[in-house]
């Protein structure tokens, strides 16, 4: 999860967890039919919505961290 920066792009993002559109959508971002992901960057995202990008960045890493345990629990 290192791997993920604000200049991931939310693509790039989706590609590896897809399930984090979830993230993205709790945030009233509706990534799964934005044609601009494949090259927003999560700062771009971040700061179009209002939101603080690093707060931002720090709670899309938990939560992918936290859904990554309860997959390989199950």
């Amino acid at each position: 999860m290192e791997d993920i920066t604000l200049n991931t792009t939310v693509q790039q993002v989706l590609d590896k967890y897809p399930f984090a559109i979830e993230f993205f959508e709790s945030k009233n971002m509706y990534c799964r039919t934005c044609k601009g992901k494949k090259h927003e960057t999560l700062y771009y995202s971040a700061t179009y919505y209002g939101l603080d990008p690093q707060q931002f960045l720090k709670e899309l890493k938990e939560f992918i961290q936290a859904r990554s345990r309860f997959k390989k629990v199950k």
